[in-house]
């Protein structure tokens, strides 16, 4: 297909079907902040985005739809494009505190994406006290919030002022290093190279999704026995794709509590107080699991809390997330495009006791890594986005019934980063959600923190704030409970005899 006399790029199934899932109660578009004690100078994020944003290609494409109601749509140049219309200054009103700001983004998401344009915006939101704040909003079907987080971070700089280039400064560097992160859209050498590259990432993804060791794979020349490993491995997951499809369809739909209901426009947001990643890790090391295992469990336990207060029965319920697991191959570079897959997890409501509940939550979280369940998501995302919109959405809102929030886990930069010249406060994520589902829960590491989002609809959950505030106080819970026991049995020292 041409347009203007250029070639246009179709764009790919699992990335169609994040399109075709946009309706005006749930749209498909990622959203996320930084947090910054100092306002930031417009120009000057403009100068950024146009150095390290825009060298990738989709972020100066917009969509067009075939002629005819069939086939996926493709990706073309927008030749009016201008950065101006993207990055957009506002005003915070007062009082200019965070529950005003979090009112201002809940109303911002549930804003469309023009069409017609690249679909993505910037806003620097000032008169945040003495700084401000830049929200992104980028669709889904440009990419991944894996992606787009990695994308974000690549804008940044561990000392201030690099990532900022004024003008008459060389920016050879940058650019020469950037253009090598848009090899993901360069032709192959020819079909057997195509091929090989193609098989390696199967493979690979494969590897990822099990729980094995790519590394593995390599190996099999110089070592036979792992080839023997790698058939019981490969063996196992196309016999296991079978049960897990059969599970999938067969599974009731998800335990019908207060976070269910008919979905409104407005949305709702809120991000905890950062709490510090050396206390999650004092948990886990006492309770010996991970640190992704604490903060699921205390998700869980927020959420019960919650529910219990408005009323919910839950001695028999258990409550369904679907998880966002990453199955790019370990690269260091950005590639846009989805390559994620959704695999479900009950979290344990019905239990009272908190360490039970961690116990728990680690057990299934162990049985999900050791399952097929990721690599069969995957294959059922990319063909769901082959078929026309109508079938792709029954599909979807069928199987978006079987659970009740979408919660994604993301480990952040270890150390403060820097936008432009200006330092990064904080950072915080939310992930978007599919056909009726109310709830969306995002976590995020940054700087030694750990700081957890909620997104709502406006209508089914008006106070997603108080899901926050039972976090900080179930995760208090799980600290008190491995201190108090280290101290119980920690020995007492015996004060020396005196003499008499």
């Amino acid at each position: 297909m041409m347009q203007q006399g250029k070639p246009l790029e179709p764009m790919s199934s699992i990335d169609s079907f994040w399109l075709s899932m946009d309706e005006p109660t749930n749209l498909m578009v990622i959203t996320g902040l930084m947090e910054f004690d100092e306002p930031l100078d417009h120009d000057a994020v403009c100068a950024l985005l146009r150095e390290r944003l825009l060298v990738y290609n989709r972020f100066r494409q917009r969509v067009v739809w075939p002629t005819s109601t069939l086939g996926r749509p493709f990706w073309d140049e927008d030749l009016n494009f201008d950065i101006q219309n993207h990055v957009i200054r506002m005003a915070l009103p007062t009082p200019r505190d965070k529950a005003t700001l979090q009112r201002m983004i809940g109303d911002l998401s549930v804003i469309q994406l023009d069409r017609n344009r690249p679909l993505w915006r910037a806003h620097i939101i000032e008169n945040y006290g003495e700084g401000c704040v830049l929200f992104f909003r980028i669709h889904h079907a440009i990419a991944d919030g894996i992606a787009l987080i990695r994308l974000l971070l690549s804008m940044t700089d561990t000392q201030p002022n690099l990532s900022f280039r004024t003008a008459g400064e060389s920016v050879e560097q940058p650019q020469t290093r950037r253009s090598r992160k848009k090899r993901p859209f360069a032709l192959a050498a020819g079909p057997l190279d195509l091929f090989v590259r193609a098989a390696k990432t199967t493979l690979k993804t494969a590897a990822r999704t099990t729980g094995a060791v790519y590394d593995e794979f390599t190996k099999t020349a110089a070592y036979p026995p792992y080839l023997s490993r790698l058939i019981r491995l490969y063996g196992r997951i196309g016999l296991e794709s079978a049960t897990v499809l059969a599970k999938l369809a067969l599974m009731p739909s998800d335990s019908k509590t207060s976070l269910k209901g008919k979905l409104g426009i407005r949305k709702n947001v809120c991000w905890s107080p950062p709490l510090p990643l050396d206390d999650v890790k004092e948990i886990g090391l006492y309770f010996r699991c991970t640190v992704n295992d604490v903060l699921m469990a205390a998700v869980a336990g927020a959420l019960r809390e919650y529910l219990l207060d408005r009323g919910d029965d839950l001695a028999d319920a258990e409550l369904r997330v679907a998880i966002p697991v990453n199955v790019r191959p370990d690269s260091p570079d950005v590639e846009l495009g989805n390559q994620f897959s959704l695999v479900l997890l009950s979290l344990p409501v019905n239990l009272d006791d908190p360490v039970r509940r961690l116990r728990e939550t680690r057990k299934r979280m162990r049985t999900l890594k050791e399952s097929a369940d990721a690599f069969v998501g995957f294959q059922m995302l990319k063909i769901m986005g082959v078929p026309p919109r109508g079938i792709t959405k029954r599909g979807a809102d069928f199987f978006s019934g079987k659970f009740t929030g979408v919660l994604s886990n993301v480990p952040g930069p270890r150390q403060p980063l820097f936008l432009t010249d200006k330092k990064i406060k904080n950072m915080m994520f939310w992930v978007p959600r599919s056909g009726e589902v109310a709830l969306g829960v995002s976590i995020i590491s940054y700087a030694g923190f750990v700081t957890l989002g909620i997104a709502t609809d406006r209508r089914v959950a008006p106070d997603p704030e108080r899901i926050t505030d039972a976090f900080g106080r179930e995760f208090a819970e799980l600290l008190k409970l491995a201190r108090m026991d280290v101290l119980q049995r920690a020995p007492v020292r015996r004060r020396p005899a005196g003499r008499r």
